[in-house]
C-alpha cells in the first residue's frame, strides 16, 4: 500500500510540474484556454479552499462499508461453511450446531432480503422513486447500504450461534478487523483524492480526449486498484 501512496505522490508532483511548463509555454485546452499553473496564488486557493471537500468526494464510507462485510463474512466462518454445504463430500465437517446455525442464517439472509423487495414492490414501495421507478428512488443511492445490512447480519447471527463470538465487544472487532488491517489504504485514498482534484482542475481529463464516462472510470480505478491489491495480498 505504501507502494500506491508514494506513486500517487510523485504522479502528483509530475503533474504540477506539467502544469507549471504548460503555462509557461501556454499549453492550450481542448476549450481554448490555458492550462493553470498549479503554483500559482489563485491554483493554491482553491485547491486549499476545497481541499476538504476533495477528500471527501473520495468512496470513504463505501469502503468502510465493503471492508465492514469483508470482516463480517471472513471472521463469522458463514463462508466456509456454505463451500462445505455447496461441496456435500465437506458436509460432515460441520457439526450439529454449526448446520443449525447456518440453516438459520439462510433463513435470515432469505427474511432480509424479503424484506427489502417488499420495499420494492409492495403496496408501499418505499425504496422507489416517487414515479414507480428505481432509477431516481433510494433504493438507487442505498443498495449498497442494504446489501452490507443483509449480508452481515446473517454473519453476525451464524458467529453467536456457533460460539465464536461471547460479547458485543467480539462482534465489533470482527466488523472492523478488515478495517484495522487495511487502514494504510484510507491514507493513500486521500492522497488519490488530491490527485484527482489537481487532474480536474488542471483540465487534464479533456486534454487528453476523455469523455466524462470515461473520466468516471478512470478515477473510479484510481481508488479501487489499490484497494484490490491489498485484499489480494492479504495473508
Amino acid at each position: 500500500m505504501k507502494m500506491f501512496t508514494l506513486l500517487y505522490l510523485i504522479l502528483l508532483v509530475l503533474l504540477v510540474l506539467f502544469s507549471w511548463i504548460g503555462s509557461m509555454y501556454a499549453l492550450v485546452l481542448p476549450d481554448g484556454g490555458i492550462i493553470p499553473n498549479l503554483l500559482s496564488a489563485d491554483s493554491v486557493r482553491h485547491l486549499v479552499r476545497h481541499c476538504m471537500e476533495h477528500m471527501a468526494s473520495a468512496p470513504i464510507v463505501t469502503v468502510l462499508l465493503l471492508l465492514i462485510v469483508v470482516g463480517a463474512v471472513k471472521r463469522c466462518g458463514l463462508w466456509s461453511a456454505m463451500c462445505s454445504l455447496v461441496r456435500e463430500r465437506r458436509l460432515p465437517l460441520l457439526t450439529q450446531r454449526e448446520r443449525y446455525a447456518l440453516r438459520l442464517s439462510l433463513g435470515l439472509l432469505v427474511v432480509c432480503v424479503a424484506i427489502v423487495a417488499f420495499g420494492l414492490v409492495g403496496p408501499q414501495a418505499n425504496l422507489l422513486s416517487v414515479t414507480g421507478r428505481i432509477a431516481g428512488g433510494p433504493f438507487s443511492r442505498g443498495w449498497f447500504p442494504l446489501l452490507s445490512v443483509c449480508i452481515c447480519v446473517p454473519c453476525l447471527c451464524y458467529g453467536w450461534l456457533c460460539g465464536l463470538w461471547h460479547s458485543e465487544r467480539d462482534m465489533l472487532s470482527a466488523l472492523t478487523s478488515e478495517v484495522a488491517q487495511h487502514s494504510s489504504y484510507f491514507v493513500t485514498l486521500l492522497v488519490a483524492s488530491q490527485w484527482v482534484a489537481a487532474m480536474q482542475y488542471v483540465h487534464l481529463f479533456e486534454w487528453i480526449g476523455c469523455n466524462d464516462t470515461t473520466t468516471a472510470i478512470v478515477v473510479y480505478d484510481i481508488y479501487l486498484v489499490p484497494l484490490v491489491y491489498s485484499l489480494i495480498t492479504d495473508r
